[in-house]
């Protein structure tokens, strides 16, 4: 996947993640409804750590591509954070589903995304750029998701977090805002 970081013109409005909220939940719902999901998707390979990384304009973005972290940081000077996620899958597998990454065109935040709904919706409003598949995730715990992963936005950023750290990032950082679970990951390498 290509790194476009470069800034665009076009206006973007505010208060986008109300209705973000009921899409994630969907995201998520739909293939873990599927009844014939086995733990043996525990085996997709191959994994890949996701990391977070805070723009220069103070927004966040996410990769699972070691070179593309690297490349933000030596080319454009963002910061790694310490936010502890964990493992997507880098190719599809049974019960798992795309995650998208998508670039608000106003400035270097970025919003994950796993319903293809939200990702037609927001790019739709020109306000948002889709920059691909990230990876994949398990649809649910039983598609082998050892690690519940949540969306929060505040201020036209928006970051990921396992439960404990969303729970610290509500607590001591004001202005975030709970949108709700978003995916799994795996908890291990593979």
């Amino acid at each position: 996947m290509a790194l476009s970081f470069g800034r665009l013109a076009r206006p973007a409005g505010l208060g986008l993640a109300v209705a973000l909220g009921a899409t994630l939940c969907a995201g998520v719902t739909t293939q873990a409804s599927a009844a014939t999901e086995t733990s043996a998707t525990n085996a997709a390979a191959p994994r890949a750590k996701l990391y977070e990384l805070v723009t220069k304009d103070g927004g966040f973005f996410y990769t699972a591509s070691a070179s593309e972290r690297n490349t933000a940081v030596s080319r454009h000077g963002w910061k790694v954070t310490r936010t502890p996620l964990y493992y997507i899958s880098r190719k599809p597998f049974p019960g798992g589903k795309p995650i998208y990454r998508l670039r608000w065109t106003k400035k270097a935040s970025y919003i994950v995304t796993a319903s293809p709904a939200e990702r037609e919706r927001l790019t739709g409003t020109g306000r948002f750029r889709d920059d691909g598949v990230m990876g994949y995730a398990p649809a649910s715990a039983s598609a082998g998701g050892d690690v519940e992963v949540f969306r929060l936005t505040g201020k036209n950023r928006w970051r990921l977090a396992i439960a404990s750290h969303t729970r610290k990032i509500l607590a001591n950082e004001p202005g975030w805002k709970l949108d709700g679970q978003l995916l799994y990951q795996f908890g291990q390498a593979g």
